[in-house]
């Protein structure tokens, strides 16, 4: 999808599975980064003509503590085009997760132009009441990872009705539990939000966790 946005010519999926397979070593867990660099004119706004995969490669340890958010201190802007896409441009990410460990915190969270919950600096955000699991939709203004898309297929199947919307900060601040998804963490609780204590564990997010888990075969 960013590829396509961007007119970036695409490698195969072969060629992609190759580039990380070279890199890959089984033995640990590993934080894989793969970035698709575009070259060609020096004219900025020109297509790109040719295209090179880079696998980035580190050890990796998932965080075993809940996690506690900052709020960061500029918004996010639901209507730009780059939000949507996992791309290089990355600045405002980076600036929200550095100020948010300046303040002793472990992840920031993004409220948009109109006070809505968007997203993490590299997570999506749910919060689950009663049974019920809440979670901002995509035109609030972020990118619709990959674990966010496993949560909605499989919340269903667990018996948990899934919706989407726009809510603002007291609907998380009023939830049983909040969670955050990415691909490095699966699915991880939140304790904090700008020193607000959420209520705590919920048994039904620890079921959730699990199956999440058993399907990206992390259990041992």
């Amino acid at each position: 999808m960013g590829a396509k946005l961007l007119r970036i010519p695409t490698p195969g999926w072969r060629e992609f599975k190759q580039t990380v397979k070279e890199k890959i070593d089984v033995s640990a867990d590993l934080r894989v980064k793969v970035c698709l660099f575009s070259f060609g004119s020096q004219v900025f706004d020109e297509k790109p003509k040719e295209s090179e995969l880079v696998c980035f490669i580190s050890r990796y340890e998932r965080p075993r503590k809940p996690l506690r958010l900052h709020l960061v201190s500029f918004p996010r802007n639901s209507k730009s085009p780059v939000v949507r896409i996992k791309s290089l441009n990355y600045l405002e990410n980076v600036l929200g997760r550095r100020e948010a460990k300046e303040m002793g915190f472990d992840e920031g969270l993004f409220l948009n132009e109109r006070g809505e919950v968007a997203e993490c600096c590299a997570s999506n955000i749910f919060w689950m009441k009663d049974e019920v699991i809440y979670t901002p939709d995509e035109s609030c203004g972020l990118l619709p990872g990959i674990t966010r898309e496993l949560v909605l297929s499989l919340a269903p199947k667990l018996g948990f009705k899934v919706k989407e919307g726009r809510y603002g900060l007291k609907n998380l601040l009023e939830s049983d539990c909040v969670f955050l998804t990415n691909s490095l963490i699966g699915a991880h609780r939140v304790e904090e939000i700008e020193g607000f204590k959420i209520r705590g564990k919920n048994k039904n997010f620890a079921e959730l966790q699990l199956e999440i888990f058993r399907t990206l075969k992390w259990l041992p």
